[in-house]
């Protein structure tokens, strides 16, 4: 029987999102295991809902003798129904289900957001644990050639793999209508961690003040961030709901992604949904993501980053070009798209080199 099992087992952020996404609109046979813990819940379709964890506590306790349980009780299926493991993105209980389908000399698809972890993020034990994964994967999926190149020149692996790049991402609660063109509001959005560029942000938008009406970040805040007190300048540090990042797409003019460093963004998906001019740091992997005329673009320092928000509130021309080519943009990223090129992998029994 030719049946894929799929592991979303994501709490919070955008990846349960984009796995379910994908998944919801499969034709192929298939079953999804998700976390009943996931913040945003949504009827899926040949879900099977297990318990993860909700702290540090729970994440011992379970990891040790709940997953386990877990993992025996489907073995069964793993061994006679299921011919591949799709893993839409890393999370830390996955790896017993990459050793059992690896035992079982079965296919295993991994998507490989980030080769090598960002700072903040990286540790050895979290960058041995991605290389298990890149290492014991049959086949993998990239969002971008920057990632399937770092992982070929830094981790050494040569795999069969494909290029599948984000789909745009759409926000029910996001309104075009209600977008203000006489406001000069400036947005940063999601989680905010070391090499996200935030000091380098907040520097630049001080000096740039005159150009711009707020600049909010928003998102949580993952190290200690100090944000000096300044009138224009508004921090929202908390886990964002799909309401609160629709309203903050709705009230934004302009998307900044100062990354000091990158792979790929979900948050230039974000903006793509959402119509939203981005001034983006020309690193890693983001200028696949946009090409060099849908996007204000700048290195990642401060004189760059300066010069760019005075260009993207003063170069009306330039923003309405760019607002309209993301507009065009959106057809070509879309969910079914992406579907059916990961569709086409996982039912394909034969790999192939890109």
């Amino acid at each position: 029987m030719n049946k894929a099992l799929i592991l979303s087992l994501g709490r919070t952020g955008s990846l349960p999102e984009y796995a379910e996404n994908i998944s919801e609109n499969f034709s192929l046979n298939y079953d999804i295991l998700v976390s009943k813990n996931r913040i945003n819940k949504k009827p899926l379709k040949n879900s099977i809902e297990i318990t993860t964890y909700k702290n540090k506590f729970s994440f011992v306790i379970n990891t040790f003798f709940y997953l386990p349980f877990i993992l025996i009780k489907l073995l069964p299926k793993i061994k006679n129904n299921y011919n591949v493991l799709y893993i839409p993105y890393k999370h830390l209980w996955d790896i017993p289900f990459i050793l059992a389908f690896k035992l079982l000399k079965k296919r295993i698809v991994f998507t490989v957001h980030d080769g090598i972890l960002h700072t903040g993020e990286k540790t050895f034990f979290t960058q041995y644990l991605s290389n298990i994964r890149i290492k014991s994967s049959s086949e993998l999926i990239f969002l971008t050639n920057y990632v399937k190149k770092t992982v070929e020149e830094k981790i050494k692996v040569y795999k069969p793999n494909y290029i599948v790049p984000h789909p745009v991402l759409d926000n029910e609660y996001f309104s075009l209508e209600n977008r203000s063109i006489s406001t000069k509001n400036l947005l940063f959005i999601g989680r905010i961690d070391r090499y996200k560029g935030i000091e380098l942000l907040i520097d630049s938008a001080i000096e740039a003040e005159s150009y711009f009406d707020e600049l909010i970040i928003a998102g949580s805040v993952l190290y200690p961030l100090k944000i000096p007190k300044h009138p224009k300048i508004k921090l929202i540090n908390k886990y964002l709901s799909d309401k609160e990042i629709g309203e903050l797409l709705t009230w934004a003019n302009v998307l900044v992604i100062p990354y000091t460093e990158a792979t790929q963004s979900g948050i230039i998906s974000l903006g793509i949904g959402a119509n939203l001019p981005m001034i983006c740091t020309n690193v890693g992997g983001l200028n696949e993501q946009l090409n060099k005329n849908e996007c204000f673009w700048c290195e990642p320092n401060k004189n760059s980053l300066v010069n760019t928000i005075k260009e993207a509130f003063t170069n009306t021309h330039k923003n309405l070009k760019i607002t309209k080519l993301l507009s065009n943009k959106k057809d070509s990223l879309s969910w079914e798209t992406t579907t059916n090129s990961i569709e086409q992998i996982l039912i394909n029994n034969e790999a192939y080199y890109t």
